[in-house]
């Protein structure tokens, strides 16, 4: 009669992990658009700087070209990146756009414009790296991720 039993909770914790792995995996998947320039966003063009200062670096800019980054470790400009138009989910009605700069893998950086649903903000983190037993950030993303956020220059 135990043993009966004890099978069948075994049975449902081996069910509800395969359903929170299942589940985890549907959110962890993000629809990300190749686009080839930055025209059509032009609302989020400028530059952006630690506390919005553009004397104090790194900075980011943004044009219909693509992503620059300035002041800091050199990084090629970011000509060919990827939107990540479901990162909120396909419900999100809100202002921030989520961009994956270098779209190759394994992804450095996550750019969020109007971060925290405040027009301007920008906030720089790492992407395919830096996450409990995963991979370190390469050193020349990191000071772009210590200084975040940004805000656009005054």
């Amino acid at each position: 009669m135990d043993l009966k039993r004890d099978r069948r909770c075994i049975r449902r914790i081996q069910w509800a992990a395969l359903l929170a792995m299942l589940a985890t995996a549907m959110l962890s998947t993000v629809h990300a658009i190749p686009v080839t320039d930055l025209r059509e966003f032009a609302p989020l063009h400028g530059r952006y700087a630690p506390a919005g200062d553009c004397a104090r670096a790194p900075r980011i800019v943004v044009d219909g070209a693509g992503f620059a980054f300035e002041g800091g470790p050199t990084l090629p400009k970011a000509t060919a990146p990827e939107f990540a138009a479901g990162w909120f989910g396909a419900r999100y009605e809100g202002i921030a756009h989520v961009f994956l700069p270098y779209a190759e893998e394994p992804r450095p950086l996550v750019l969020t414009f109007n971060a925290g649903e405040q027009p301007g903000r920008l906030a720089v983190e790492a992407g395919d790296f830096g996450y409990p037993g995963g991979p370190v950030l390469p050193e020349r993303y990191r000071p772009y991720v210590a200084a975040s956020p940004y805000m656009k220059c005054r």
